[in-house]
């Protein structure tokens, strides 16, 4: 029977794997398998489902579940009847059945998406791909997850499956004995039928306006010659002489925290064309010569640049890793944790504090130029420009991700995209906001995952000015307002990580505690902020102090500077090198499952970013005075300016690219080491610059335009 078959290798599957963690042994294994499976037959398990759908009719319990277990119920009594065999071969044949692999690992039991999609399309009845996600525990111990995804009918609901899934916990949990899988941690997500909401009308709509703006705004210049109804303002000239010039490169940078300075006053006798000059915002002659342009200004940190992208690309050598090794059919690569190398991408963490140093740095730098200029700075101007600049593209990248992603991608691994879906329904407006590192306080439901980040810089953004304008004004107040601000932060992790008993970082954590690690440390901004303050003092001393450096450095002798060098990059590359590969020795540790020292995952969290950030500034100044060498010459090739311009728009959109791909896959992937991720990254990393360049060019560029003609007026 083909149902006794699937059913007795699924358990058969399960423990084998079960076994093979637990060390026993090959023969003993499958021994005890047959021995078990031996007494199930198609008649014992017709018999439980007759049972349950008796019990859910005389319990009058949900009709949804009742009609769920019923429509099953016909399916098996028509195999077992010999009767309608067409549809029930395709039934089993789109069933999740158990894959080579096993004793590698692989308890991801697929089946076939697209063939139960076909037998939806070609029989009466109604199915649709449904993945069932459970924790199997062998003697009640040893997690094993475990997924299958079968074919349900249209009537099993997501949410109203109770008699199915107690049926096949009846089922599994019986055969054999030292096998449980707890009711609890079941999980079954369904390809449902595709729905509009409200969000995916607004993001079709964003879609749309954009695509017409671009379009006509394209369009405007060859359509005004060749009508010669128009004619090019002077206002228009210097709004394409400026951007033809390089100045507009900063317009949408995080070093840009102030437009004012950045505005041309156009000539008082000049009427420009309002409706031209917005259309031609949008204009891609416009937009892309200013993503490419490669000029600088006098005074700029050209080394900033090459940092920044070197960051966002570590950061999706990150994502990329653990997106696509939760869908492969091998553990073979967490063995690769033993490798020294590999503590790069499990410890990649302090990418996103150079992030954070780097903006607070850029800052502190340009608000500490504009209080020597005038002695203050434009609040609403300040405050406006940044929620503007931030905030369009990452409204469209959130309704886009967050309600269409849902509807358009599709694949047997629906569900990664469907919690960001659910979440974005209740949490949306937490994105505009930037509190949804705050929001909802007790467990983790954010609206586009990796949108952590982009809140807890704003909140740092909205607290700057007061440290910046107390080392400007006081600062040996300013200092130590820093200083202590950045010493309560640090306490505050050692306390978080000693009550809780958390690792150093989160992948340290065990399966139960990493996503509250994460919701109570990770992501809270008490707890992140020291990079941002460190780059806060960076940026005023850059500012007050670089001159005099550089001026005490030129006039060193060259045996002097070349060892001031040596000890500046010897001493902070050092301390680099322990905060990312330092915990390898507890890696070892963790995959040999002995303890963690709790002392030192306290040490670890309370100093690791601070001492990260401190080394990076170092070596930024380093770079400034002229002890970068060959260091701060490759940092700062021109050729990092276009690809810095994209950081931000990458960090948006890198996610949603690799989850996509995800999600489609009809097979879990087999990881072999290096070159699967090697392949994988590349790909990834160049679809995030290339859809990366269409947003800036067609929102972020075009805001930064409408944004200087508006201060114009």
């Amino acid at each position: 029977m083909v149902w006794h078959k699937v059913l007795c290798l699924s358990v058969a599957v399960i423990s084998l794997s079960c076994y093979e963690i637990s060390s026993k042994s090959d023969v003993t294994a499958s021994t005890f398998v047959y021995e078990e499976i031996s007494n199930i037959t198609v008649q014992s398990v017709l018999q439980l489902i007759r049972d349950d759908h008796e019990y859910q009719i005389s319990s009058s319990s949900n009709d949804d579940s009742e009609i769920c277990t019923r429509k099953l119920l016909e399916l098996l009594e028509a195999f077992e009847q010999k009767k309608n065999l067409t549809e029930s071969l395709k039934f089993f044949d789109a069933l999740g059945k158990p894959p080579s692999g096993i004793l590698d690992g692989n308890s991801i039991f697929l089946g076939s998406y697209d063939s139960c999609k076909s037998l939806q399309a070609s029989t009466n009845e109604n199915y649709k791909p449904c993945k069932i996600v459970a924790t199997a525990m062998l003697e009640r111990k040893t997690p094993i997850p475990v997924t299958w995804t079968t074919c349900f009918p249209k009537d099993c609901r997501g949410g109203n499956y109770t008699a199915l899934k107690e049926t096949i916990l009846k089922i599994i949990n019986s055969y054999p004995k030292q096998l449980f899988i707890p009711a609890e941690s079941v999980i079954t997500t369904c390809d449902e039928p595709v729905e509009y909401s409200a969000g995916a009308y607004v993001a079709i709509i964003m879609v749309s306006v954009i695509a017409f703006l671009v379009i006509v705004g394209t369009a405007w210049d060859p359509i005004v010659v060749l009508l010669g109804s128009l004619t090019v303002t002077e206002e228009n000239k210097v709004l394409v002489n400026a951007q033809e010039s390089g100045e507009t490169e900063e317009i949408i940078r995080d070093d840009d925290v102030n437009i004012n300075h950045l505005v041309h006053a156009a000539p008082e006798t000049v009427k420009p064309n309002i409706v031209g000059d917005f259309f031609k915002c949008f204009a891609l002659q416009r937009t892309w010569p200013a993503l490419l342009s490669t000029s600088s200004k006098e005074g700029q940190i050209l080394c900033l640049n090459g940092i920044r992208v070197l960051s966002i690309n570590w950061v999706v050598l990150g994502h990329v890793y653990f997106i696509s090794t939760a869908v492969v059919d091998n553990t073979s690569y967490l063995s690769l944790w033993r490798r020294v190398s590999m503590s790069i991408i499990y410890n990649g963490y302090p990418a996103v504090d150079t992030f954070f140093l780097l903006s607070g740095f850029l800052v502190s730098f340009l608000l500490s130029k504009q209080l020597s200029r005038s002695g203050r700075f434009d609040v609403m101007g300040y405050y406006l420009h940044r929620y503007i600049r931030l905030t369009l593209p990452f409204l469209f990248v959130t309704m886009c991700q967050g309600f269409l992603a849902t509807i358009y991608i599709r694949g047997p691994f629906q569900d990664i995209l469907q919690l960001g879906h659910n979440n974005c329904k209740k949490w949306w407006w937490a994105n505009l906001l930037y509190i949804n590192n705050l929001v909802p306080w007790d467990k983790v439901e954010i609206c586009i995952g990796q949108s952590w980040y982009l809140s807890n810089d704003f909140q740092f953004f909205v607290i700057a000015p007061f440290f910046v304008y107390l080392l400007y004004r006081r600062p040996t107040i300013g200092l130590f307002t820093c200083g202590v601000a950045l010493l309560a932060s640090c306490i505050t992790s050692g306390v978080i990580t000693s009550t809780h008993g958390y690792g150093p970082t989160t992948v340290f954590d065990s399966s139960n505690t990493s996503w509250e690690d994460f919701r109570v440390q990770y992501i809270k901004p008490w707890c992140r902020i020291p990079p941002y303050l460190i780059g806060i003092f960076g940026g005023w001393l850059c500012y007050r102090h670089i001159d005099s450096m550089k001026l005490y450095v030129s006039r060193s002798y060259l045996v002097t500077r070349l060892c001031m060098g040596v000890v500046v990059w010897t001493v902070t590359c050092t301390i680099e090198y322990w905060v990312v590969f330092g915990l390898h020795n507890d890696m070892i540790k963790k995959t040999n499952g002995e303890a963690i020292s709790k002392i030192e995952g306290v040490a670890y969290e309370s100093l690791a970013r601070s001492a990260w950030a401190i080394a990076l500034l170092f070596q930024i100044l380093a770079c400034q005075v002229g002890l970068g060498g060959i260091i701060n010459t490759v940092l700062s090739w021109k050729g990092w300016i276009p690809l810095s311009r994209l950081t931000f728009s990458v960090y948006l959109l890198h996610y949603i690219i690799i989850q996509s791909f995800v999600v489609q896959l009809r097979h879990p992937m087999y990881y072999r080491p290096d070159y699967e991720i090697a392949i994988l990254y590349v790909g990834f990393l160049g679809l995030s610059y290339a859809a990366a360049s269409l947003l800036f060019t067609c929102i972020e560029q075009p805001v930064a335009f409408i944004e200087r003609l508006t201060y114009r007026k």
